[in-house]
């Protein structure tokens, strides 16, 4: 029993503690480590930059997956968080957060009657864009004795889900607000079709035509009566220019927070914060680094990981637990058994693969976070 109570003493899940005050260069490796003077520069200036526009901050909880930086995105003054899936719903509500906006349909007895459930212990709101799932949520929620606030998903050109402008979201705004145990609260849209564009004047006018179709149909469904708190757009690759236009009441940026090079190529005032740690492994020629990590730790399919520190130009290619630098012209460093760390291409792709984001400032852990809401799927 001793020998048990003293094995468990200073870890979080499986992982020791007891690296809060080490030198990162102590971690074992993979490691996703976090700069946390960085995270919390970026923080503050998504923060100031929607605030400033005259827009509410939801940040969406996608890219870190964890309650603690939730909380410092709340302290920073977001009024909320919004998520995919019910399951990432109970793990913020279970750590203290309130509001939560599912941007996502909730679909089937299962899924309807968890989120009803929840209502309970958070105030949910959840997208919706069918009349069928308006009933079902409407069961779910007269059997559990809740009123989940719901919101209607509207399609302004990123074909995906949503109903389209105007009357066919006003009809189901009215199918809502005869709902007994549904609170009718607003209309959501995301214009990442912008995303694909370049930066530049055309870009911004497709957010911003965008936005104004999906503010015209919260006025349309006002003009019937039916009270729109909340107009939801917005993500960290359009958040400069959706923040700012008229009647837009939220945004959802989240990702920027890690000042991923996709987002900072789109404009977003954020700087690198987000890294991988590895272990040189092998070096099997002059030109060829192997690290222990591969998709299985970082999926590079959008943007793949910079490697800090090699100065020559390189490809990177990665199999399921390696990771392999071809360097143009041979070098003798690194050897094997030293560290290789990456700045993270795109940190929604990443942080979800891993248990632990390791925080550190001026090279020292200061903290572990534990990715509470990977895995939840359903």
């Amino acid at each position: 029993m001793m020998a048990a109570a003293k094995a468990c003493r200073g870890r979080i899940g499986g992982v020791l503690t007891s690296f809060v005050g080490r030198p990162v260069s102590e971690l074992d490796t993979p490691a996703v480590v976090i700069d946390l003077d960085a995270l919390e520069r970026n923080i503050a200036s998504m923060a100031k930059d929607i605030v400033g526009r005259g827009c509410g901050w939801r940040p969406h909880a996608k890219a870190h997956k964890s309650p603690a930086i939730a909380h410092k995105q709340i302290a920073a003054g977001a009024h909320g968080i919004a998520v995919a899936k019910v399951g990432e719903a109970e793990v913020f509500a279970a750590n203290g957060v309130r509001d939560i906006l599912i941007a996502n349909q909730i679909v089937g007895p299962v899924k309807t009657r968890r989120l009803a459930e929840l209502c309970h212990h958070a105030d949910v709101a959840v997208a919706v864009d069918n009349p069928d799932n308006v009933r079902e949520l409407e069961a779910a929620a007269k059997a559990a004795g809740t009123r989940p606030r719901v919101v209607i998903e509207v399609d302004t050109g990123m074909e995906r889900c949503g109903v389209q402008p105007g009357e066919q979201a006003v009809n189901l705004a009215k199918q809502i607000a005869d709902c007994a145990n549904l609170r009718f609260a607003g209309v959501m849209a995301w214009e990442g079709q912008a995303m694909a564009m370049q930066p530049g004047p055309e870009r911004d006018a497709e957010i911003v035509r965008a936005c104004r179709s999906l503010v015209e149909t919260a006025e349309a469904i006002r003009a019937q009566g039916i009270p729109v708190e909340i107009v939801s757009a917005g993500g960290t690759g359009t958040y400069l220019v959706s923040a700012g236009v008229e009647g837009v009441t939220e945004v959802q940026a989240g990702g920027g927070i890690f000042g991923d090079p996709v987002y900072r190529d789109l404009g977003a005032r954020v700087e690198p914060a987000l890294s991988l740690v590895t272990t040189c492994i092998s070096r099997p020629a002059p030109d060829r680094i192997v690290v222990d990590a591969g998709r299985k730790t970082i999926d590079p399919s959008l943007r793949p990981p910079v490697p800090k520190g090699i100065t020559t130009n390189y490809t990177i290619s990665l199999s399921a637990e390696h990771g392999r630098i071809f360097l143009d012209a041979p070098c003798e460093t690194p050897r094997v058994g030293d560290r290789v760390e990456f700045w993270v291409g795109y940190g929604d792709q990443c942080t979800h693969l891993h248990e632990y984001i390791y925080g550190v400032r001026n090279g020292v852990v200061e903290t572990v976070w534990p990715v509470a809401a990977r895995g939840r799927l359903q």
